[in-house]
């Protein structure tokens, strides 16, 4: 009976690290349709994004809302060097403008690490 026992306990301890690393969502519902990207969540800890083609000259405009209950969580725009162009403000709303220095795909990268809440980016774009 003790080594049925500690099999088992290898098990779940062997489980546990293995699903340790993995992306978790719970009573996750999101979309990334047309212009923006959205979420509400229990729980995410993960990496949601969105890749959007931009051209030199092009104004970007951001329009963003996020709350975070407990966790946290980052929202950030890189450029296709993946070199951070922007970082937007959690759990607050806000307007950003970012000048594009170059043509190219550019990422929206939303970040959880065991948080509850919900965030919401749309963007558009004008030339200049």
């Amino acid at each position: 009976m003790n080594k049925k026992w500690s099999l088992l306990i290898l098990v779940v301890l062997t489980s546990a690290l293995l699903l340790t690393g993995c992306e978790k969502r719970l009573m996750f519902v999101g979309s990334s349709s047309g212009k923006q990207i959205k979420a509400s969540y229990k729980l995410l800890s993960g990496t949601e994004t969105k890749t959007l083609k931009l051209k030199e000259g092009q104004t970007l405009l951001l329009d963003y809302t996020s709350k975070v209950d407990k966790g946290k969580l980052s929202m950030k725009l890189y450029d296709p060097d993946h070199e951070l162009v922007k970082e937007l403000r959690t759990n607050e709303a806000g307007e950003e403008q970012v000048e594009i220095k170059k043509d190219g795909k550019y990422k929206l990268e939303i970040v959880g690490t065991g948080t509850k809440g919900s965030y919401k980016i749309k963007y558009s774009t004008e030339a200049e």
